[in-house]
């Protein structure tokens, strides 16, 4: 950037620029700075002139950012921040005062555990902010919490990703849930008799459909494998599939015992290696000082160890 064009900079285009990075939109991003249409698109425009770069493209309905507004987000953001915190240091955090919307991505056996309290208590304590629930998306999770395309993001311990910073929630075993009169003893071989099927076969969450899991990686360690009968979206319908069939399904104890209300299913140990499970928060480091994300993730953090 020249100094002809430095000079030229407002902190309002700043702005809107840090907006249409979080919102991908131009209409919302006016919104949530106050503006029409018509000036977010003049302020754009007079960024685009001023960084000599289209910045955003529009793709399938939504604002996506060129390669030099990913490389001037996280900058941009920071300077924001800290001017932000400079002008209101003798201000407390109140999240009653907050208004927005609060995107996190988990995976759906988190939302048991999370959800009704989390929403509970943004309802009383942060009334102002909306709540955007998606699933986690491995490969693109790195960018987008670095575009602020998401806030926050609760799910098992990741890889490939050295760049965000992470803190554990919980430790916790695996057990299995069964039929209440279902016969079968649940040793390691009826457990991975995938071959016949009238041995033991398996209920399972898979988001991708790919039925990928750790306890599939651990049988495949030991040479095993186990038949995946049912291949379901979300963990609620496990219960009832198990209740109503001689599916079995593996998962964290702390999420089948919020599921397993129902009388027609019991839970026994897993006849597998004892290993431990975890879930994990994960987050940027450009958010790592923003006062409302700090609170999300301590809120976050109090359920999720309460549960």
């Amino acid at each position: 950037m020249t100094d002809r064009n430095l000079r030229g900079v407002d902190l309002n285009l700043l702005v809107v620029f840090d907006a249409l990075m979080s919102e991908r939109h131009v209409t919302r991003a006016a919104q949530f700075n106050g503006l029409s249409q018509s000036a977010m698109s003049k302020a754009l425009n007079r960024l685009r002139y001023l960084l000599d770069d289209s910045l955003f493209e529009r793709r399938d309905g939504r604002m996506e950012p060129t390669p030099r507004a990913l490389e001037l987000a996280t900058p941009i953001h920071n300077a924001l921040s800290d001017i932000s915190r400079t002008l209101t240091f003798h201000r407390a955090f109140d999240p009653r005062h907050v208004t927005g919307t609060l995107r996190i991505a988990t995976i759906d056996l988190h939302h048991i555990s999370l959800l009704s309290t989390f929403v509970a208590r943004m309802r009383r304590d942060a009334p102002g902010l909306n709540l955007c629930i998606r699933a986690i998306e491995r490969d693109r999770l790195g960018d987008q919490l670095a575009t602020g395309d998401i806030d926050l993001a609760v799910g098992p311990r990741l890889a490939g990703n050295p760049e965000l910073h992470t803190e554990p929630l919980w430790k916790d075993q695996l057990v299995t849930l069964v039929r209440a009169d279902n016969p079968k003893p649940m040793t390691l071989e009826t457990f991975t008799s995938a071959c016949h099927v009238v041995d033991a076969a398996h209920v399972q969450v898979s988001i991708d459909g790919q039925g990928n899991s750790l306890v599939d990686s651990m049988l495949a360690e030991r040479g095993l494998r186990r038949r995946i009968a049912v291949m379901l979206p979300s963990a609620t319908d496990i219960p009832f599939v198990v209740a109503a069939t001689d599916l079995i399904a593996t998962l964290p104890s702390r999420v089948v015992k919020g599921l397993a209300t129902n009388p027609n299913v019991r839970i026994v140990p897993a006849p597998l290696p004892n290993v431990e499970v975890s879930a994990h928060l994960f987050w940027h480091p450009r958010t790592q000082n923003s006062p409302l994300r700090a609170w999300l993730r301590a809120t976050i953090k109090e359920i999720m160890l309460q549960n």
